[in-house]
């Protein structure tokens, strides 16, 4: 994998949720303690799990992101024992909940360590990700504050993956173009389809087993990224 696609590369491009940070799966219990459940983190992990696998479905066929959020809680919640009657009023205080503070705002272990490892290695890093305006805090709050040259929120720009401006507004931020970059994400649908789009190679962060069937490389989690990438290139457009 090391030579090729990536070997000319400089640029390490990220998604944010499922790939940086993940759920606060405390948070969310303190939303369903209103219907009188405290799931057990090993059950957020399975039921978000298949939320994921459905919302990038979803995705592929153009769904809303309303919908998105709606669909991927209530699978989410229902699967950890909430009643179907009761997920609406759940689902509806998680947006209230996320909106005061993301969240994905809980480090996915070894993260933080890895993009460290990264930038020891030359490789420059920077976040492209679909979010509500705060996932810059939510980083800077899960200790990945410093590490990125730029974090271009979806919000914010007002276009979101996989539409290829979300990545080249990254680009012109960082002064690169589209072939010295990859792109590492979590859901198929928004980053694989959209970094091909934009012209970048990308590896999919697949724990759960999920997209087996994909033609793209895959990892386990960030923590596999530095080994398999080594140093970063030192070429230049001249001697390319």
């Amino acid at each position: 994998m090391r030579s090729s696609p990536f070997s000319t590369k400089s640029v390490v491009l990220l998604d944010a949720g499922g790939t940086l940070i993940t759920l606060d799966y405390e948070r969310i219990r303190g939303v369903t303690a209103r219907a009188g459940l405290r799931p057990a983190d090993g059950d957020f992990d399975r039921e978000e799990a298949r939320a994921r696998r459905w919302a990038s479905g979803e995705a592929a066929r153009g769904a809303s992101a309303e919908d998105l959020w709606a669909g991927y809680f209530m699978r989410m919640l229902t699967g950890v024992g909430v009643e179907a009657v009761d997920a609406p009023r759940l689902i509806d205080r998680l947006w209230e909940v996320h909106r005061e503070h993301g969240l994905w705002r809980r480090p996915i272990e070894g993260a933080v360590d890895a993009c460290r490892k990264l930038l020891d290695r030359g490789w420059r890093l920077g976040v492209v990700s679909n979010a509500e305006g705060q996932v810059e805090a939510d980083l800077n709050a899960a200790g990945f504050d410093g590490l990125f040259e730029t974090v271009v929120d979806s919000h914010r720009v007002g276009c979101a993956k996989p539409h290829s401006r979300i990545f080249e507004i990254a680009f012109e931020r960082m002064g690169i173009e589209a072939d010295e970059a990859l792109y590492v994400g979590d859901v198929p649908a928004f980053d694989v389809e959209g970094a091909r789009a934009a012209g970048m190679p990308a590896v999919l962060i697949d724990s759960q087993r999920l997209y087996e069937d994909l033609d793209v490389p895959r990892i386990d989690s960030l923590i596999e990224l530095p080994e398999i990438l080594g140093n970063a290139s030192r070429s230049t457009p001249e001697s390319r």
